[in-house]
């Protein structure tokens, strides 16, 4: 049906254009001016074409609606303005709305055209997210991608990370539904949701879970107890010791001990009761992640410390000229070397840490009967231990005394200073080039060939101790005595009768002390 209006001024049709929007499933109303037109069509003009089709008109007898309306929803009329109400939007409804109205005036006809450009949007679906891989290597490049069936544009997602403890953050937001990642790290595991947002409203998807696989790193070994040398670690013999393997891994890793290279045993902790010294050596943990088929190794030196076998053992022994002594405290064996120190009466202190140490100490400043004291120390050993030496001076004097041997054919002059410590030392002084001599620790023996010339001949001895300031002497002198016995040693006593070639000596004996 066509309607011809004659208008009389074309200066009197206005042109009104505006834009709405409507929601799919929603009503909206579309205004045909403030007041009811006396004729109006409604038409519409689909996106992409230019064909404008009549939707309802009204001639004055009450509106008609046209076929094409049933596509566009369910459409009513408000009776007293014009205006086009749509119910349960569909998005078929979208397009150009135009309302040619007529007014009658008393100024004449007047015609408004009413261009309404309807838009209906859609709001945006529940987000689903499609993860590229959900167990990627460290390092590997990941996408996630935040899918929606429905959503009117522009649309705007945001990505939110949730950690293990909890922490959220966002991690991008922008109008691109893809985040990337070119090298995950372990930090980038946890929980992902995406929100995508349009202007009618935004939706949430459910987290989705990375899981970064990495590892084994370099383990870490622990040591219990311990101590720590410049060589790697110490323990005590006979101590239960434990080896603590960790290494970061995802998923977690196997562990496998190898002492000295050899494998003993398989798990992170691997304990040795009661470990001996035969158990030093090099300990290496394995750590192993089967399912990127990855490893790393992490070795340790460790040493058994024990204690050298007994006590300390102390001496008192001569130095310099029989001027000094030499305190010596042993104590031999064990790892590493004990710790010596002489603890009493020392002119000098001296500590190491070998088997061995040895102090010279002045005779003449050392007082008779000084007791000197080594204190031994371990770190295997719990206390420690020590033993005692004792310095003093011979008793008495040198003693002399003479023999015949040998069918008495030898004469055999003998010195002693029995006592002491250290023992003292003697020598006797003969006459040029006659007899030998044999040192045996604090005694000597002369041994002489028996002869007429050896008649009023003087011998002496003489004795020297560390502690002593003064040399100590004893004499000897033989005395031809003829008519004896050839097996008579003594006749009388200081004199002793000593027989030789065909005559019998005596042997007379003095002590005294002798300045240096």
């Amino acid at each position: 049906m066509y309607v011809c209006v004659e208008i009389i001024d074309p200066g009197q049709v206005v042109y009104v254009d505006s834009g709405l929007d409507g929601v799919v499933g929603k009503a909206v109303i579309l205004e045909c001016g403030s007041t009811r037109p006396d004729v109006y069509i409604w038409g519409f003009t689909q996106p992409g074409t230019n064909a404008i089709k009549a939707v309802v008109y009204d001639f004055g007898k009450g509106p008609k609606l046209q076929k094409l309306a049933q596509s566009l929803g369910d459409l009513q009329l408000n009776s007293g303005a014009a205006s086009l109400s749509i119910e349960r939007l569909p998005l078929a409804a979208e397009g150009l709305y135009t309302c040619q109205a007529l007014y009658d005036t008393d100024q004449g006809a007047k015609l408004y055209y009413y261009y309404i450009h309807l838009r209906v949007l859609v709001p945006v679906s529940k987000p689903n997210i499609l993860l590229s891989d959900a167990s990627p290597a460290e390092g590997s490049l990941v996408w996630l991608r935040c899918g929606l069936e429905n959503g009117t544009e522009p649309l705007y997602f945001l990505w939110e990370h949730e950690t293990h403890s909890g922490l959220v953050s966002t991690i991008s937001q922008g109008n691109s539904s893809m985040f990337n990642m070119t090298e995950v790290n372990r930090n980038n595991t946890g929980w992902y949701q995406c929100l995508a947002r349009n202007h009618v409203n935004q939706e949430r998807s459910d987290r989705i879970r990375l899981d970064i696989m990495f590892g084994p790193d370099i383990p870490q070994i622990d040591v219990t107890p311990y101590s720590v040398t410049d060589r790697g670690y110490s323990v005590k013999e006979r101590q239960t010791v434990s080896l603590l393997c960790q290494a970061q891994s995802n998923p977690p890793s196997q562990y496998v001990w190898f002492y000295n290279n050899s494998q003993v045993y398989t798990g992170p902790k691997f304990t040795i009761t009661r470990i001996l010294r035969m158990h030093t050596g090099t300990y290496t943990c394995q750590s192993q992640n089967t399912y990127l088929k990855t490893r790393s190794l992490k070795t340790i030196n460790l040493t058994v410390y024990y204690p050298p076998d007994g006590s300390p053992s102390c001496s008192v022994l001569p130095a310099m000229n029989y001027s000094s002594i030499n305190l010596t405290c042993s104590w031999p064996g064990g790892l590493p070397p004990p710790s010596l120190r002489w603890t009493t009466n020392l002119l000098a202190q001296v500590h190491t840490h070998t088997h061995n140490v040895s102090v010279l100490q002045s005779g003449s400043q050392t007082s008779n009967n000084s007791l000197f004291t080594c204190l031994g120390i371990h770190p295997a050993l719990n206390t420690s231990t020590q033993c005692t030496a004792r310095a003093w001076s011979p008793y008495g004097e040198p003693v002399c005394s003479a023999y015949a041997t040998g069918m008495n054919q030898y004469l055999l002059l003998s010195c002693s200073w029995k006592g002491g410590s250290p023992r003292a030392v003697v020598w006797w002084e003969v006459p040029k080039e006659e007899g030998r001599s044999q040192e045996v620790e604090s005694s000597k023996i002369l041994v002489l060939r028996s002869n007429s010339t050896q008649n009023g001949q003087a011998y002496t001895c003489y004795g020297k101790h560390p502690l002593e300031t003064h040399i100590r002497t004893c004499s000897l002198a033989l005395w031809a005595k003829y008519g004896c016995s050839a097996h008579q040693l003594s006749c009388g006593s200081p004199m002793h009768q000593l027989s030789g070639a065909g005559a019998t000596y005596q042997a007379s004996s003095s002590s005294t002390p002798h300045s240096p």
